[in-house]
């Protein structure tokens, strides 16, 4: 569990590993997906059109939401950070990287327009606006409960 809101009884969890560490944001296409949602919950929809747009199964958001019994999905760039600082490299409360992070950058489903989307180094925290056809960015699934 990475959130959890004021009631305690919703929130957010990571899968427990990476699902790539070498997937495309894009299944070859440079299209504007409208995928532009970047809080909390915002993954979801997300990847649901990235996925109605783009098709196929290799690009990080189909990959996320084949994983498991497909309530999971590509996170949204905040809850990517809200990964990295709370259970990832920047966690604030000492506990370490319990979420065992790879020291790169990870995929999240906020797109840029046609030709670019969010991702965040797990190394010191920073985002990046990356060209979707790169394949250098890890894919962690998340859903929400």
């Amino acid at each position: 569990i990475f959130y959890l809101d004021a009631s305690g009884c919703h929130g957010l969890i990571a899968a427990p590993g990476d699902q790539s560490t070498s997937a495309a944001w894009w299944n070859g296409s440079y299209m504007d997906t409208r995928a532009y949602g970047s809080g909390l919950f915002e993954g979801k929809y997300n990847t649901k059109m990235i996925n109605l747009q783009q098709g196929g199964t290799t690009s990080a958001a189909a990959i996320c939401a084949n994983y498991g019994d497909g309530k999971w999905y590509l996170p949204s760039i905040e809850e990517l950070n809200l990964m990295y600082i709370n259970i990832g490299q920047g966690n604030a409360l000492g506990l370490g990287n319990i979420g065992g992070f790879v020291n790169a950058y990870y995929w999240s489903s906020t797109e840029i327009g046609n030709a670019f989307a969010w991702d965040q180094d797990f190394s010191n925290g920073d985002q990046d606006d990356v060209a979707k056809d790169n394949t250098g960015s890890s894919v962690r699934a998340v859903r929400a409960f």
